[in-house]
């Protein structure tokens, strides 16, 4: 029986995969996003398996809407968050779910009298943490150069420190043979 319940879970999040895959498709903006080697059905699949799927996907009539691709963006856009704070990398898709989330935000923040408080609160959070974000990469891009540096420096010196070693041993064995 639980055989039974995981295929249908998984073909529960197909179809959600799909339906918001469809969504992503008629805005023009989100296709700009696509210009790498990520591709919707992708996105859409990496979407689904981090989401909490709704409870009427097995309905016919069910449609996804702004309010709901929103509510999944931020989903994830949180545990990617997370994620990259933790351990400073995310993959291609990841990244761009991290990049449409922050478009949707944008857009919710235009349409302020059109949003729910929550979505307008939600839309905040995402762009001020995204702002963060980019601060904290620049950190530790910056970091990452000066630890580059110091590495060669300390093998430079290191070297360095062999030769005048070399030298100065080389110089006392000479000096030892000199009559």
């Amino acid at each position: 029986m639980s055989v039974i319940r995981s295929v249908a879970a998984q073909w529960n999040k197909a179809e959600f995969a799909h339906k918001l895959e469809i969504y992503l498709s008629q805005d023009s903006a989100i296709n700009d996003f696509f210009v790498g080697v990520t591709n919707r059905t992708t996105l859409c699949t990496l979407i689904a398996a981090m989401v909490e799927l709704p409870a009427e996907i097995n309905n016919k009539d069910f449609k996804i809407d702004q309010n709901q691709v929103f509510d999944y963006f931020f989903q994830c856009f949180y545990l990617l968050f997370i994620k990259e704070i933790e351990h400073h990398t995310l993959t291609q898709a990841e990244q761009l779910i991290l990049s449409i989330a922050v478009y949707f935000a944008n857009k919710i923040n235009k349409q302020k009298s059109c949003s729910d408080i929550t979505h307008i609160q939600k839309s905040s959070y995402i762009i001020t943490a995204m702002s963060r974000l980019e601060s904290i990469r620049k950190k530790t891009v910056h970091h990452a150069k000066i630890w580059g540096v110091i590495k060669s420096v300390s093998c430079l010196a290191r070297n360095i420190g062999f030769q005048l070693n070399f030298v100065a041993s080389h110089n006392d064995s000479v000096q030892a043979c000199k009559p």
